[in-house]
């Protein structure tokens, strides 16, 4: 009897976890698709996760700010309704993958994440409320741009930015390589945040991104972290 309690007792243990997983609806799906069923979906509530001055600069309409690195993010978020169909993002996705996580430990029921974020939304050219508020060009120029990219030595351009994990773990790495094969690569580090419209142009839709030029010509175009003896041999230094 007492084995035979114990194996009804595994057995509704995970019954209880697969309804616990079935009521909850976790995606992380394309722009496109994020949009129409945005649009599609009524009585939703959309989540903004990135830091207040991003949001004031542009957003989705009808968004929510609620800072995903601020202390209170889950505290806030307790006080949405977990019943309703959500949807969150942030720049490039990786904010708001981590936040998914905290809205299904949360009891959110149906919580969909922007794959790419703002960047790759824009680079599919959606609408924006606030962008046209101030659509003067932020950051670095093109010509500046064109100016590093087309000097003699080569040029690793890292674009990148401060919360981003991936881009963190890169950091020291891309500073070894420059140390290592000095004079005969730069790295230019430049910041998606403080170079919105260089990015933008750029098409910039995930970080980090790495692109080596020789002489404004692209040689290599990494996405995402890579280690230092695939960049070395992506680069084909010596």
């Amino acid at each position: 009897m007492t084995k035979l309690f114990t194996f009804l007792l595994v057995m509704v243990a995970l019954i209880s976890c697969e309804s616990n997983n079935a009521q909850t609806q976790l995606k992380t799906i394309p722009t496109l698709e994020y949009q129409q069923l945005l649009t599609e979906t009524k009585n939703n509530q959309l989540v903004d996760v990135r830091t207040e001055s991003e949001f004031m600069e542009e957003h989705l309409h009808n968004a929510v700010n609620i800072n995903f690195n601020a202390n209170d993010f889950e505290a806030k978020i307790k006080k949405l309704d977990k019943n309703k169909p959500t949807f969150i993002y942030c720049l490039s996705g990786g904010r708001s993958g981590s936040a998914m996580d905290i809205f299904a430990k949360n009891g959110f029921k149906q919580v969909y994440n922007m794959q790419g974020g703002i960047l790759q939304w824009k680079g599919d050219q959606l609408p924006l409320t606030g962008a046209e508020a101030n659509p003067s060009w932020k950051g670095m120029s093109k010509e500046e741009f064109e100016k590093i990219t087309n000097g003699d030595i080569p040029v690793l351009i890292d674009f990148n930015a401060t919360w981003c994990g991936p881009c963190k773990k890169l950091k020291p790495i891309l500073a070894e390589i420059e140390k290592e094969y000095a004079g005969k690569i730069k790295v230019v580090a430049i910041d998606v945040d403080e170079n919105k419209s260089l990015a933008e142009a750029m098409k910039v839709t995930n970080i980090p991104l790495l692109i080596y030029y020789k002489k404004g010509k692209v040689e290599m175009n990494i996405e995402g972290f890579a280690d230092k003896a695939k960049l070395i041999s992506a680069m084909k230094l010596k």
